[in-house]
């Protein structure tokens, strides 16, 4: 199942800077607990992301998701996680290998974006990046990756927004969709009609 397109207003030169070997301050803790401070930057490549930890003249050092818990870069905050599920298929795993999530947004519904670098096919030469939404409910522990199918994302996301009747409805009947992800989640957490939602304004929650 391809999970292309899931994403939708990622923050530029996120991680094009960091091919340009631009490194920024921040943290990572490794699998053991341990804290180290460093100049980190994210290393994208077809078959899987790293971290890299600028030293020096010396080369980096090349940390993969499996050695680590946690990382911090400047004003991005990634969780390390494995086995991450689309929604409503649990057995339909998209990401089963362990790999970084930006989190995006933290409180009631904690919102995190997953970022791989694909080949391009057919028509589109070179890369592109393969984005998708992630969502950790307030009640439970798991990621879940949000599908990008209008039919899908109409049967599976209003689940996570039950509480706010209304705003399931309209998610349900396929009024709002994939693409006004950033509006659902503002009139959920304000309590707004989605309607009166803008997109600027939603994104204005989101890191």
């Amino acid at each position: 199942m391809s999970t292309t397109g899931y994403g939708q207003g990622r923050r530029r030169n996120l991680l094009e800077a960091a091919a340009h070997g631009k490194y920024q301050p921040g943290w990572y803790t490794l699998q053991d607990g341990s804290r180290h401070a460093g100049k980190l930057r994210m290393w994208q490549t077809l078959s899987r992301n790293s971290i890299q930890v600028d030293q020096g003249k010396a080369d980096p050092i090349n940390l993969t998701p499996e050695q680590l818990r946690h990382v911090v870069m400047g004003r991005d905050s990634f969780v390390v996680a494995r086995q991450v599920p689309l929604a409503g298929h649990p057995m339909t795993v998209p990401f089963g290998e362990a790999d970084f999530y930006r989190v995006v947004l933290k409180g009631k519904l904690q919102v995190l974006q997953h970022d791989q670098l694909v080949p391009g096919y057919g028509m589109y030469e070179g890369s592109h990046h393969d984005l998708a939404w992630v969502l950790r409910p307030a009640d439970k522990a798991d990621l879940v990756v949000l599908p990008s199918e209008e039919k899908a994302f109409a049967q599976e996301v209003p689940a996570f927004f039950i509480d706010n009747p209304d705003l399931a409805q309209r998610i349900r009947a396929g009024l709002v969709g994939h693409v006004d992800f950033k509006r659902i989640v503002y009139a959920y957490i304000f309590r707004k009609d989605v309607e009166q939602v803008s997109y600027e304004e939603a994104a204005t929650i989101f890191q």
